[in-house]
């Protein structure tokens, strides 16, 4: 019984210590996992009639550049698509637009982190 409770108390101690700081790779792999979300969310607010000049009003607000390019190149490219592509299988292409936004950012070269909040 001794030992099951020092091993619990372990455990929970290991829970508690400090986690290793994200090397620049690691932080930029999180930037772009908020960049395809975003994505995501632009293309669920277009399939509910969501305006083309409200996106770009809102994406406008954003002050950091490299998000907001981000952010206008998604607003573009997920209003450019045929109506029929958007609606025909909703939650297939809110996937699939997170997925090539993420990826598409992970390409980007880069020499600084962005400033952020993770979406």
């Amino acid at each position: 019984m001794k030992k099951l409770l020092a091993l619990s108390v372990l455990v929970a101690l290991a829970g508690c210590a400090e986690k290793k700081p994200l090397t620049p790779e690691e932080q930029w792999q999180g930037y772009c996992r908020s960049v395809g979300n975003a994505a995501r969310t632009v293309m669920l607010d277009r399939q509910n009639a969501i305006e083309k000049d409200k996106a770009v009003e809102h994406a406008n607000k954003i002050e950091d550049e490299t998000t907001k390019k981000f952010l206008l190149t998604i607003v573009d490219e997920v209003y450019a698509l045929p109506e029929s592509a958007v609606k025909e299988d909703v939650e297939a292409s809110r996937e699939k637009i997170r997925a090539e936004f993420t990826a598409k950012c992970i390409a980007t070269p880069h020499d600084k982190m962005p400033e952020y909040k993770p979406f």
